[in-house]
């Protein structure tokens, strides 16, 4: 019984493509974000879990080859007298050169990926959750159906390294400072648990998001981890002159609007080129020209005042090919998720640049689980910007039918001289 197994498996080892009938998950998060309590919540759930990370420790424990490999780069002081890797002489050598950490990880990650690809096709779980610190820096995220990142804030990260590791604080603190910022990988989620909060709060907010999963059946396959050794291609900032917004002004006067009698924009098919992603720091000139030029040069900011602005809120950057015609400000408070600043230029690209940043904010939006969003639209704006939004479910809403939470979104600093359309996603008003 055992071969038969065995030769069933090999058989999905040489001839399986794709990860068929499978839910893929990706984990990352920076150190002591909660992971580890996320990835607990899943196998409670039933799903096969898989750490990256834990896996790297017993390949250097347990394979020769790798082994061998890593004592080839880094010499044969790094390979204990029994085979293993001494993981502490071996970290003195790589965690303060970059360059000497990079050729590691280029000599163990594919070692890594093998595992993990065996690991699903042996295992007869329909949902899989992967958990890897460095998860999106390789390929993995082209073999799983959604992005989680857990995150907290810093003093809590400096907590439980101290309480639950017994770190130093300085070491703690030094052990934080390594990593990147957390907003990184926030940037490419499709799911954030915030783990500030106690266990049952961490709870809530993964079972909502494990309720919108796929179902196996209906998910698309996905290649396997050992036939995709491309790195995962992200659309690249742009540092010549194209466009990302910058905080644009608005009211909170929903009464004058006059959008109740406008048919919503058509919007027509997505160009194959067509790409949203966020707005990072190298952006910038690109965000300036856009907003002169979608201002018609009456809005005139500089360098300082949009890296301020981008240090407190998201923006995302609709493209086509290397030409940037959208750029929208939001950020997401108390379950409330608020669209600042629009620049869309040319015009035209409202319907197709425009219409991908909305989806994808929505997209958003559900992942941090949301009950509404709030559109800032500037009375200044072309009548197909509203119609953009009334296409996609935004309406006014009278004050006294909003949450009370709903209501302080919309008092915090209103943009000027503009009018707020909403779309409720979680309706949490009393009946």
């Amino acid at each position: 019984m055992n071969k038969e197994k065995d030769s069933k498996l090999e058989g999905k080892l040489q001839n399986a493509t794709h990860y068929e009938g499978k839910v893929i998950i990706g984990l990352t998060g920076n150190i002591a974000t909660g992971k580890s309590a996320v990835m607990a919540l899943a196998r409670d759930g039933g799903a096969l879990t898989v750490d990256a990370d834990k896996i790297v420790h017993e390949l250097m424990d347990q394979d020769p080859k790798l082994q061998e490999a890593i004592a080839t780069e880094f010499t044969s002081r790094v390979r204990r007298a029994d085979g293993r890797i001494d993981r502490d002489l071996l970290g003195q050598l790589v965690f303060s050169d970059p360059a000497q950490l990079a050729l590691l990880e280029s000599v163990v990650h594919p070692a890594v990926r093998r595992e993990v690809d065996k690991r699903i096709l042996e295992s007869d779980a329909a949902y899989v959750m992967i958990e890897a610190i460095k998860l999106l820096e390789g390929d993995m995220p082209n073999a799983c159906h959604q992005i989680w990142v857990t995150r907290c804030d810093r003093q809590k990260q400096l907590e439980r390294l101290r309480v639950c590791r017994g770190m130093e604080t300085s070491v703690a603190a030094s052990r934080i400072k390594t990593q990147g910022a957390q907003e990184e990988k926030v940037a490419f989620a499709d799911v954030v648990i915030d783990t500030n909060g106690l266990m049952k709060d961490t709870k809530e907010q993964f079972e909502v998001a494990w309720g919108r999963l796929p179902l196996p059946g209906q998910a698309a396959a996905k290649p396997r981890l050992s036939l995709a050794p491309e790195p995962l291609k992200r659309p690249q900032p742009k540092t010549e002159a194209t466009a990302v917004s910058a905080p644009t002004e608005l009211s909170d006067e929903a009464e004058t609007t006059d959008v109740a009698d406008m048919t919503p924009l058509e919007m027509g098919d997505a160009p194959e080129d067509l790409q949203v992603r966020r707005a990072r720091p190298n952006d910038i000139p690109s965000i300036l020209l856009l907003i002169q030029q979608s201002s018609g040069g009456t809005i005139k900011m500089k360098r300082g005042d949009v890296l301020m602005a981008l240090s407190e809120r998201g923006y995302f950057i609709g493209q086509v090919g290397s030409e940037i015609s959208t750029v929208v400000g939001w950020k997401i408070d108390s379950q409330v998720g608020r669209v600042e600043e629009i620049y869309i230029h040319p015009p035209e690209m409202i319907g197709v640049t425009g219409t991908a940043v909305i989806q994808e904010i929505q997209k958003s939006a559900y992942g941090h689980l949301c009950q509404i969003i709030i559109a800032f639209v500037p009375n200044s704006a072309p009548d197909d910007l509203r119609r953009l939004f009334l296409a996609h479910g935004y309406a006014p809403m009278e004050r006294s039918e909003m949450a009370n939470n709903w209501k302080e979104a919309i008092d915090e600093s209103p943009p000027e001289d503009s009018t707020y359309l909403v779309k409720v996603l979680l309706d949490t008003r009393l009946k």
